[in-house]
């Protein structure tokens, strides 16, 4: 065999061998289906049963942080009730207030009093007084003798009445509003000199619940000194109602943002006498005057005079 036989059989044989690869290849891709081996289906896998308490279970989900919350503002000590009540009476300009006044007997003190001069230069008389008296408890406000809550359920059914006899009032009758007020929805009105016969007979009815519910009272006994021409009551808001304290009395709310709101204007109380005016006065100066002498560290005992530390100053909030 020569050489170029020997490159022909090689030849040869590698277009055989690859025939025969291609021929083995397209024999198993017309291969039937049924031919090909069988694998068994995996199983299918059944979901665990949770638990009961798959709730708890789960780890809870990273809450987001909340806002800071604001603290709510904390409660009003008497001595807080205290300040807004001089704070009330500072409202009105006097010329002197005094806290801690005693009204013609030590045993009727009121929180706050102050007085009015006149205007004359020369003799500056007293022309006005005013105390203000601070109550936390309704019990306080109510003489003790009567049946506080039968009286009070009477005059309560009195009132949708009332408001209904006003209502026409301010209808009828315009000429008893108040022409000092800036707003119509804020208007006072004098009902007291309305010509409405209902409501005067109604209002003599309520005078006479009110006065039998504070008969032989505090209030009362302060009232009837006759040396305070306006009385007011000061209670924490919503304490009592307008038509529960006794007439001629004023009413001042105070509230827990520390700020007063007057609910019920005084009446002018026409049984003052000038002497006892004038010895209110006295004792609103006098009242003053511990005051200063307290403040300054102080102590006067006749002509001896002493020195002590003075009071702390509570900072301002």
């Amino acid at each position: 065999m020569n050489e170029t036989d020997s490159d022909f059989d090689l030849f040869s044989y590698a277009e055989s061998v690859r025939e025969q690869q291609l021929a083995e290849t397209e024999k198993e891709r017309q291969q039937p289906a049924e031919t090909a081996p069988e694998f068994e289906p995996e199983p299918e896998l059944k979901p665990k049963p949770e638990p009961e308490n798959a709730a708890t279970a789960e780890e809870p989900e990273a809450a987001a942080p909340e806002p800071a919350k604001v603290p709510p503002p904390k409660a009003l000590t008497r001595n807080d009730f205290h300040q807004l009540c001089v704070g009330f009476l500072a409202s009105l300009s006097p010329d002197a207030i005094a806290t801690s006044v005693p009204v013609r007997q030590i045993k009727y003190q009121v929180t706050a009093a102050g007085f009015w001069l006149g205007g004359n230069t020369r003799n500056r008389e007293v022309v006005r007084t005013a105390a203000v008296v601070f109550f936390d408890q309704t019990d306080n406000c109510f003489c003790d003798c009567v049946d506080q809550k039968a009286l009070l359920e009477a005059i309560h059914d009195l009132r949708g009445e009332k408001e209904k006899l006003e209502a026409e009032i301010r209808a009828t009758e315009p000429e008893l509003a108040s022409t000092n007020d800036l707003f119509s929805e804020f208007r006072s009105w004098d009902y007291a000199s309305s010509r409405n016969s209902a409501y005067q007979k109604l209002r003599r009815k309520l005078e006479k619940l009110q006065h039998t519910l504070h008969q032989g009272s505090r209030l009362e006994h302060i009232r009837s000194a006759g040396a305070a021409d306006l009385c007011y009551l000061a209670v924490p808001a919503g304490l009592i109602a307008p038509d529960e304290i006794a007439a001629g009395w004023g009413l001042v709310y105070l509230n827990a943002d520390r700020s007063f709101t007057l609910v019920r204007e005084a009446e002018l109380q026409g049984e003052v006498d000038p002497h006892n005016r004038q010895l209110l006065a006295r004792n609103i100066a006098v009242a003053a005057t511990s005051a200063v002498l307290f403040a300054a560290g102080v102590d006067h005992h006749g002509e001896n005079v002493s020195f002590r530390k003075q009071p702390r100053r509570r900072r301002p909030q």
